[in-house]
């Protein structure tokens, strides 16, 4: 339900806002009446329509209130379907969201979206990627945050138990840049058609970098993106689960050149992005507290020669293309649980 509330002034109504814990600790933009009416007619739906219950809290997400918090985040009403695409993914269950809510790790969705929107909406694929000045960006991904929050519980100290979080809890999207890349994007990679528009979501901690100056080859460069990977603090090493690789223009120019395909780098990136046995269980997350499970099988043997990876497939590696001038790509680490969570991909009612 969407309640009805008088207040003097858009500063009272910034001010109360505050006071309820309704805010990310940022100002919003007062949900006037006619405001939410405009980001409803965005959307061919009921404003009283139940999409689902936001956990852990699970308060009642219905499309007239979702409406409300991308007016609260500052979106356009054009942004409107992108909001509410990520939320019908986040909401199905096997991306587990009450576990990413609720854990003590770094984790929190972040959106990708593809498709033509992204440059319909004007939604940022190039320079400073993860970074601020784009207002498609900062809005779907605060309006999607600001719902976790009032809806769901996600407050810090309680449900939200992160230990220290990171910038992405403020807004996290981006969107690949497919009319540059060389490849597929990976809305089609995961079975749409090129003309449909899709966000996927995916738990994941923050961007890291990944610089190769020296290298021009697809070898040279996989060689150290394989090597940043692979360390003993990242939870995929330990449990398994999901990721995303982010390659920068001028490198992927290089890696193309030399026929490789994104499915080339993700076998390469299972295959090297690895760490000795012996290695992986002096520290991090090796503990009786880790259920052995969710290792791969052959680590039984305990001998110090075998090599963990930091996936346990291929298609657990998702590569998209994107970001500015320079030689940099970034991979995003996930939430490190195969057994909790899982990316979704869904398409954009536009």
């Amino acid at each position: 339900m969407v309640e009805r509330i008088r207040l003097p002034d858009a500063w009272a109504a910034i001010e109360h806002f505050f006071q309820q814990e309704w805010s990310d600790g940022l100002p919003v933009v007062p949900p006037t009446e006619p405001l939410v009416r405009q980001m409803l007619d965005a959307v061919n739906r009921d404003p009283a329509e139940v999409i689902g219950y936001v956990p852990p809290r699970f308060g009642q997400a219905t499309v007239g209130n979702l409406a409300v918090h991308a007016v609260i985040a500052g979106c356009k009403p054009a942004y409107f379907p992108v909001v509410l695409a990520a939320i019908e993914a986040l909401l199905e269950p096997g991306f587990g969201l009450h576990g990413v809510i609720a854990t003590t790790h770094v984790s929190t969705p972040l959106i990708i979206v593809n498709g033509p929107m992204t440059q319909e909406l004007d939604i940022n694929s190039g320079y400073n990627l993860f970074g601020q000045g784009w207002r498609a960006n900062a809005t779907i991904g605060r309006a999607t945050r600001l719902i976790l929050n009032n809806l769901g519980g996600a407050l810090p100290g309680g449900s939200d138990q992160s230990t220290l979080g990171h910038p992405g809890k403020f807004t996290y999207c981006i969107a690949e840049n497919e009319a540059d890349s060389p490849w597929e994007p990976l809305h089609v990679q995961r079975g749409f058609a090129p003309e449909d528009s899709t966000v996927t979501v995916l738990a994941a901690a923050a961007p890291y970098s990944m610089s190769d100056f020296f290298n021009n080859t697809a070898l040279g460069i996989m060689r150290t993106f394989a090597d940043c990977m692979s360390n003993v603090g990242s939870a995929n090493m330990y449990r398994g689960g999901e990721m995303l690789v982010v390659v920068g223009p001028e490198h992927a120019g290089d890696i193309a050149s030399d026929g490789w395909t994104k499915r080339d780098i993700q076998y390469y990136l299972y295959e090297y992005a690895r760490k000795p046995y012996a290695e992986a269980r002096l520290g991090g997350m090796y503990s009786d507290d880790v259920p052995r499970d969710l290792w791969p099988r052959w680590l039984d043997y305990n001998r110090g020669d075998l090599m963990v990876p930091i996936v346990r497939s291929p298609d657990e590696i998702l590569v998209i293309y994107g970001g500015g001038a320079g030689r940099h790509s970034a991979w995003v680490p996930g939430w490190g649980n195969v057994d909790r969570s899982r990316t979704v991909t869904w398409r954009i009612e536009s």
